[in-house]
């Protein structure tokens, strides 16, 4: 008893620790970009050891990368809690899951986004939108050729990752609900559109 109990402190303890270093690295990160953030700096903003950094960590971009997994894990589950036949009834759902979901990782995104000036983030949330998104979107919507199909999606996705991006860097002012409604309307009139005659 007395060692599960040790052990739930010593969990506490690992997880506010790990959590004073990610929020003083994501003030750093609104600083510099991390290939000018030193473990040295980043322990002393967040009164942590360099010791018990190491304990965690290989180095910074270990701390990233760990941060960014467990972001887009996270992101992964969320999209796959939706199947295709809970998607005919509407987008909204799990577009106000979608945003919500960034709301609260706002500050850990929005640094990444400043951070990654090659995009590398926001290729791999489109990578992950788009492949959940392919593999539903045949069995939800009609479309003239695999060709057409393959356009639309990464039309939609493009745009969807694209208003992601200039909400975050807007500072997140409009509710997740707003930005759902907006966008399941500018997603289901493309839509829609391609089956008019043309």
């Amino acid at each position: 008893m007395e060692a599960k109990q040790g052990s739930g402190r010593d969990d506490r303890r690992v997880r506010r620790t790990k959590q004073m270093l990610r929020s003083a690295l994501l003030e750093l990160l609104r600083e510099k970009s991390v290939d000018q953030i030193t473990v040295t700096e980043l322990t002393q903003k967040a009164d942590v050891n360099r010791g018990t950094f190491y304990g965690h960590y290989k180095d910074i971009y270990d701390m990233v990368e760990q941060m960014e997994n467990e972001m887009f894990q996270e992101f992964s589950d969320l999209l796959h809690a939706y199947p295709a036949d809970a998607l005919r009834h509407g987008l909204r759902p799990i577009l106000q899951d979608v945003f919500a979901f960034l709301q609260r990782y706002g500050d850990v995104a929005a640094a990444l986004l400043e951070r990654d000036r090659d995009t590398r983030f926001l290729e791999k949330l489109k990578g992950m939108v788009a492949e959940r998104v392919s593999l539903e979107w045949g069995r939800l919507y009609q479309f003239s050729t695999p060709k057409e199909q393959a356009f639309c999606l990464s039309f939609l996705v493009g745009g969807a990752v694209g208003l992601i991006q200039s909400w975050l860097e807007g500072g997140r002012k409009e509710s997740p609900e707003e930005l759902a409604a907006l966008s399941e309307a500018m997603i289901l009139r493309g839509i829609e559109g391609l089956n008019q005659p043309r």
